[in-house]
């Protein structure tokens, strides 16, 4: 890795998970809007996508595995002795591992566990004390923490709610530091990985599924996450957007199964009033 001059009032951000999806998203967007932007990911090179900001030095690469305890050290060590302090922290890498119960291992269960809830941990413990002047942190959580989620998804499940109860612990734990902790909670969101592993067809089906009609997309949630860490968010902590297109409001229900449901209703007849 290496660092580049900038200028000293650029507010400087970590986004982990940088190297693709809504980590990318995130620093693109960011970066854009005139943070200094350091990402963390196992990836060796962020994505394609971030080459502008790296050529143009608002944006550093740090490959590491956030699940490892001295990876995760030695990457804040590197941000502390370059910037000095920090501002914001985005708790964006997360994987899941699908099996059922009866097929499940403890080694599935820990590799999932490990980096979307011990990384959060580790990078929330590492970049707190560098928020000297304060800071504000979002943990990319799911809505598949507040509901069930897609067969076999049980640790990423547990992992994603447990990830929403550490985000309103520490924003009450850091409110004194006058560092905010909040989460958003995608709904499904369209990235590379879903394009490689979901059929077209399949694509579309879920699509059906989100009362807004459409797939979340990683600019969205990146959005979301840039106003919790911007000053308009200024009294907003221990808090959760769900950005989900109303998926959890729905309860999985596709909207146009609502309507034909309400059109097939009869109106009920007046009643009429009695005298007692």
């Amino acid at each position: 890795m290496s660092f580049v001059s900038t200028s000293d009032d650029a507010p400087v951000s970590v986004v982990t998970g940088g190297a693709s999806g809504i980590g990318a998203a995130t620093a693109a967007l960011l970066a854009r809007r005139g943070h200094q932007v350091v990402t963390l990911d196992r990836a060796a090179v962020p994505d394609a996508t971030l080459a502008g900001a790296v050529a143009d030095g608002r944006l550093t690469h740090i490959a590491c595995d956030l699940a490892r305890e001295d990876a995760v050290c030695a990457a804040f060590l590197a941000i502390a002795q370059r910037f000095g302090r920090i501002g914001g922290l985005v708790n964006s890498a997360g994987i899941e591992s699908r099996h059922l119960l009866d097929d499940m291992t403890v080694t599935d269960w820990d590799r999932v566990l490990d980096v979307n809830l011990r990384g959060t941990m580790l990078c929330l413990r590492e970049a707190a004390p560098l928020m000297r002047d304060g800071g504000s942190v979002v943990n990319v959580a799911s809505i598949a923490g507040k509901r069930m989620s897609y067969s076999g998804d049980a640790a990423y499940t547990a992992s994603k709610g447990a990830v929403l109860a550490f985000t309103r612990h520490m924003a009450f734990e850091l409110s004194g530091r006058r560092i905010r902790v909040n989460a958003v909670c995608p709904g499904p969101t369209l990235t590379p990985m879903i394009h490689r592993s979901l059929s077209a067809e399949r694509i579309a089906a879920v699509a059906e599924t989100v009362p807004l009609g459409r797939w979340v997309e990683a600019a969205d949630v990146a959005e979301s996450i840039a106003f919790l860490l911007s000053p308009a968010a200024a009294m907003i902590t221990g808090s959760t957007i769900d950005v989900d297109g109303g998926m959890l409001v729905s309860n999985g229900t596709p909207y146009r199964d609502y309507v034909a449901a309400r059109q097939a209703q009869r109106p009920m007849p007046p009643q009429q009033e009695t005298t007692p």
